[in-house]
């Protein structure tokens, strides 16, 4: 273990360099850094004061430490009576879960956000500057494709657009225009308004078509999942309730504020998909062998409790046999 791994474990403050002094501020000891825990095998106990009050600081009362022994069983040991190397290694665990959990209740929530709302930390950035920007009142500021042009450029596309004019009378008229810069410039600033107005039509009507898409593929997926729950009144011999079905149908089709829904959400945590994965491959076999052994149970129980059949039985000679003589 080295210097800046010592500090890791024991936090900054730890200096291998100073004396250990006692309550009367007497030196007990000079340590050496580069052997501050000694040539055992293991740290000892009786010569490591630090190394006690850290673990006692983490909980290990008594210096106890749970460990797996070579059959996997948990096994509770004396931290002291391990080797050096598995010493080390629980110290290095404790720390490394000390960083993993270092979130305060403000961290927790963002993460908790992040994942109920399926946001990645750029989407939440994004929206956080848009919810700042519109509580301002500052108007956004929007990247238009025609601002790629300059001036000059711009006047000789729209040129070209309105009348198809060879090269030479597209130079010809910028010419012409740049007589005067100033009534250029107006036109110009006029001319990349109207394009900037095109393309804002442009774009509305793409993002109206596009939420139309989305809005019918929708509906088509609802009234698919509707229909099928409708036509659906048992999975494996276990008969559907309706609220059970309305509560199905609003767990895969319910959308939060981002569109996304809790089936969505929830397929997005790998141990739930490889469960659904597992269901879909496996739930029928399951609850057929389930609901066989079931029947089968139900069935030995059944002839187990049932008394046996009363039988009347005649004699040769035809006449009826007496209570004494029925068989049972």
């Amino acid at each position: 273990m080295t210097m800046e791994n010592l500090n890791d474990v024991f936090g900054e403050d730890l200096n291998l360099d100073e004396p250990l002094y006692s309550e009367d501020n007497n030196i007990i000891q000079t340590p050496d850094p580069d052997n501050f825990f000694g040539d055992d095998e293991s740290f000892n106990e009786g010569s490591n004061s630090v190394l006690n009050e850290y673990l006692k600081s983490r909980g290990l009362e008594d210096y106890k430490v749970t460990i797996l022994d070579d059959n996997q069983d948990e096994k509770e040991v004396d931290f002291y009576e391990l080797s050096k190397s598995e010493q080390l290694e629980i110290l290095n665990s404790i720390s490394q879960n000390e960083n993993d959990s270092d979130l305060d209740d403000g961290e927790v929530n963002l993460l908790n956000h992040l994942r109920s709302n399926n946001l990645s930390v750029n989407d939440f950035l994004e929206s956080y500057k848009q919810s700042i920007i519109e509580e301002l009142g500052i108007e956004p500021t929007q990247n238009y494709d025609i601002d790629a042009y300059d001036d000059q450029e711009l006047f000789l596309l729209d040129l070209k657009n309105k009348y198809d004019l060879t090269d030479e009378q597209l130079v010809k008229e910028l010419e012409k225009e740049l007589q005067d810069e100033d009534i250029f410039k107006t036109k110009v600033d006029v001319l990349r308004e109207e394009y900037k107005q095109l393309e804002d039509q442009y774009n509305q009507n793409q993002q109206i078509e596009f939420e139309n898409q989305k809005q019918e593929q929708y509906d088509q997926f609802s009234d698919t999942m509707v229909n099928i729950a409708l036509q659906t009144p048992q999975f494996y011999g276990i008969e559907l309730e309706d609220n059970e079905k309305n509560e199905v149908l609003s767990f895969l089709l319910d959308l939060d504020e981002n569109g996304t829904s809790d089936f969505y959400k929830t397929l997005n945590d790998p141990k739930k998909m490889y469960e659904a994965a597992w269901f879909l491959r496996y739930g029928k076999e399951s609850f057929d062998a389930l609901k066989n052994a079931y029947e089968s149970e139900i069935t030995r129980l059944t002839k187990q409790d049932k008394p046996g059949a009363v039988r009347r039985t005649t004699q040769t000679n035809g006449q009826t046999n007496s209570i004494h003589d029925l068989n049972f």
